[in-house]
């Protein structure tokens, strides 16, 4: 009686679910993004087999072999589905879940198959044709304006246009495992492959050829290097040729990426720390690596209409990161500031380290910002062409730092000149800096001569 007694509750929490709750958790379950669904399965997986949380536990695990199925299934455009770094040919995120969710409504036995196609060894021996069968079926319901069980996808996007991607999507999935190589070491016979696929697209239709490249470049980690692929594609093309061709969209495309990232050097705030900083340098290496892409994918012309632009994007990134790195001294300067020469400055200081009030935060913040954008340059600065001003700048920022924290350090150490334990807040912070303009070890070094001059 006892053990029958336990169970009710448990017999009611489930109907309980199931008669208010249940279709509302199945929904949040669906709609979930994938990294919230790991973590809700993740925190999970320690319910019992019983219970409420055991039975949201199932859906969870449900929801997430369902989805395997489906990005399998779907691959090729998958990463259509969402937030794109760069523009393209892109679609709401839902639109994948509705798709899905179509197909198992006029297609469930082909679904059924697909996922019992989703092994190891079927994934390893090639693509189940049950995939590109599936994609067909979704172009072809899209297509149908009688079929209402596409209707909550046409809400959300162009039917033909997805229509079109799925379509392509089977000469897409062929290329998928080759396109690591293309864009890293391309042959004659990898350009051969590509020009086959890309050939194969446009007899689809006009738009297709370059719909395909679309598709393939959302699966590259960094987009712009499908201009190799359309290197191959177009033998080495001019960029007078290219500029006026049916992919020129994709050239276009680098040029405005690399015209946001100038802006955003120029624009960044210093307030916002060192990820601001880091992030706007990023954009210049970046933009370098763009650069040096479009030089060797295409056969540039000084005057042609997109070697001008590369001409002037060169100049104008060289002269808005010189700008920026010019500002750091002074930003410098207010993290750490200094009272008129002292008998214990070297020649050629700032002044010796005023040690009245506690570290600016906010000073401290933008000078980290300042300083980490001028060290993040170190990748691309040489090769962009403003590396000496850049070693100008470190130069002239040691010199502050070099003699300020031997200030600070006789201060710490004898309490002559200042508050020591002031001395030793701005020491601290000092040697964060000169991991900026040094390195790591060098700031190490400091922060135990800190410890030391503490200590006695």
């Amino acid at each position: 009686m006892t053990s029958v007694g336990r169970a009710s509750p448990t017999r009611g929490t489930m109907a309980a679910i199931a008669a208010h709750k249940l279709q509302i958790i199945r929904t949040l379950v669906e709609t979930a993004p994938d990294a919230a669904l790991r973590s809700l399965e993740l925190a999970l997986s320690g319910a019992g087999a019983q219970g409420a949380l055991a039975l949201v536990r199932g859906l969870i695990e449900d929801e997430t072999t369902s989805r395997f199925v489906r990005n399998n299934v779907l691959a090729p455009i998958v990463p259509l589905c969402g937030r794109r770094v760069e523009s393209g040919v892109a679609f709401p995120s839902p639109v994948l879940s509705r798709l899905w969710k179509a197909l198992k409504i006029i297609a469930p036995d082909r679904v059924e198959e697909a996922a019992a196609k989703c092994n190891p060894w079927d994934l390893e021996n090639g693509v189940p044709e049950v995939f590109d069968d599936l994609c067909k079926a979704a172009a072809a319901g899209l297509r149908d304006p009688q079929n209402a069980t596409f209707d909550s996808v046409r809400s959300l996007c162009d039917p033909e246009h997805l229509a079109l991607c799925l379509q392509v999507s089977t000469i897409a999935r062929t290329c998928l495992p080759k396109l690591a190589e293309w864009v890293s070491r391309m042959s004659d016979e990898r350009a051969f492959a590509a020009k086959l696929a890309y050939r194969d697209a446009c007899r689809i239709s006009d738009d297709a050829g370059p719909l395909l490249l679309d598709v393939l470049s959302a699966h590259l980690p960094d987009e712009w290097r499908i201009m190799r692929v359309i290197s191959a594609v177009m033998d080495r093309p001019t960029d007078r040729y290219l500029a006026s061709s049916e992919v020129r969209e994709f050239g276009e495309r680098i040029l405005a990426d690399i015209d946001a990232s100038i802006a955003r050097i120029e624009t960044f705030n210093f307030a916002e720390g060192e990820t601001a900083g880091r992030g706007a340098a990023q954009g210049a290496h970046r933009a370098q690596l763009q650069i040096v892409e479009f030089q060797q994918s295409v056969d540039i012309a000084k005057d042609g209409p997109w070697g001008k632009r590369l001409a002037r994007h060169k100049q104008q990134m060289a002269k808005v990161c010189e700008q920026r790195m010019d500002q750091a001294d002074k930003e410098l300067e207010k993290a750490l500031p200094t009272r008129p020469i002292s008998m214990m400055s070297k020649k050629g200081s700032k002044g010796a380290a005023r040690l009245t009030e506690e570290p600016d935060q906010a000073m401290i913040l933008r000078a980290q910002s300042a300083l980490a954008f001028i060290a993040e340059l170190r990748s691309c600065a040489d090769k962009a062409g403003y590396g000496t001003s850049r070693n100008k700048v470190l130069e002239k920022l040691n010199s502050r730092l070099d003699p300020y924290i031997e200030d600070v350090l006789h201060v710490a150490r004898t309490g002559d000149g200042g508050d020591s334990g002031l001395a030793v807040k701005y020491l601290d912070v000092a040697a964060g800096f000169i991991a900026y303009t040094r390195d790591d070890k060098t700031a190490e070094i400091v922060r135990r001569r800190a410890a030391a001059a503490i200590a006695a």
